[in-house]
């Protein structure tokens, strides 16, 4: 499956939105078009998305930015305070997944891993982000992110709304991160 394709299908599957293609659709009165035809259209779309020059290396290359382990806090308000906050997080990011850790005092949570997709044609930008939990269930997280240089602030919620701006309240947190510098490697 392309991988545009699959983002999309993660991405309703993730908003609760995705199709299941059944031998009976059916049809809400006010619509011409069974659903398997509207699901029919989203795949040829997103197909052509792939075909298109340079589509997959618009977001491999914004991915490739994100890749590489992330350190801060879960700050309070807009972020005034970027280096402390109640939480001290780290994020390891890779072109697909991401992965995160809490550290309280010596103790670390480790908070799994799970997928990512990006949307750059919002503004903000969009960064949900989804996994399984311990029993089985899948857990979202809307969020909208701005990268500068090695910082990423990305204000997320795990509720059914994206936050709309940046800052801590109304079930959503804002994360500020900064880029760890890879370790150099030792020579002897």
């Amino acid at each position: 499956m392309p991988d545009v394709l699959r983002q999309v299908y993660q991405w309703l599957k993730c908003r609760g939105e995705a199709y299941t293609l059944s031998p009976q659709p059916i049809q809400p009165p006010d619509m011409k078009t069974p659903p398997a035809l509207h699901l029919t259209g989203i795949i040829l779309v997103c197909l052509t998305a792939t075909a298109l020059p340079g589509a997959d290396d618009v977001d491999l290359g914004q991915r490739t930015k994100f890749s590489g382990v992330w350190k801060g806090f879960t700050v309070e308000g807009r972020g005034e305070n970027p280096d402390r906050g109640p939480v001290k997080l780290e994020l390891t990011i890779t072109e697909k997944t991401m992965k995160g850790l809490e550290f309280k005092g010596t103790n670390v949570v480790n908070h799994g891993e799970g997928e990512y997709v990006l949307d750059l044609g919002q503004d903000p930008k969009y960064l949900d982000a989804w996994k399984t939990n311990e029993n089985g269930r899948k857990q979202s997280f809307l969020g909208i992110y701005s990268l500068e240089g090695d910082t990423l602030k990305w204000c997320v919620s795990p509720r059914k709304t994206r936050p709309t701006e940046f800052r801590t309240g109304d079930g959503g947190f804002l994360l500020i991160l900064k880029r760890q510098k890879p370790a150099e490697p030792k020579t002897e």
